[in-house]
């Protein structure tokens, strides 16, 4: 989804890394990077009984660093076949409840963006010029992370939240020097 409001700047938001951090949370992979990042809402069940070679757990997180900074990784070898059945099922983004929520967030942020990027083109007197990625997971509580100069990746919870301008007007101020 991208907010534009005019030729001059640009947000896109899109989902990133989830499955990725599904497969942390039902494999119950620990690692330092694995567990800087919050636990998926809702809830992943525990998976239990699956084998997976143990390098998975070290390859878990190149995965996620590529998740992260591009959208998407190559999976790391050895993912047992069945965490993809049970991604669907968990049907975060699946029910029409969830889509509509989504929706809602996105609304929520964009008209939080619009106004911060109006008191921004007053206060500079020209028309701010930027290009922020926006990587949007759902994860618990209000979590928020500058993954590159022009990449933040951001809780839902926290993008439906007006506790999201201060975090994102620092970074739009960066990009708009």
């Amino acid at each position: 989804m991208k907010f534009s409001g005019d030729s001059t700047w640009v947000i896109s938001s899109g989902d990133g890394g989830t499955f990725a951090l599904f497969v942390r949370d039902a494999l119950g992979i620990s690692t330092p990077t694995a567990d800087s990042i919050p636990r998926l809402t809702p809830p992943v069940p525990r998976l239990t009984g699956l084998l997976y070679p143990p390098e998975l757990v070290q390859d878990w997180d190149r995965w996620w660093r590529d998740c992260s900074s591009t959208g998407h990784g190559r999976e790391p070898v050895g993912l047992p076949v069945e965490l993809r059945e049970a991604y669907q099922q968990w049907g975060a983004f699946t029910t029409p409840e969830n889509t509509r929520r989504r929706d809602d967030i996105r609304i929520s942020f964009s008209n939080s963006v619009h106004e911060l990027v109006t008191d921004l083109e007053q206060e500079l007197r020209r028309r701010p010029v930027f290009k922020l990625d926006v990587v949007q997971i759902p994860v618990e509580g209000q979590f928020w992370r500058r993954l590159k100069h022009d990449r933040v990746l951001v809780s839902e919870e926290l993008m439906a939240s007006r506790n999201v301008i201060a975090p994102l007007e620092s970074v739009i101020r960066d990009l708009a020097q």
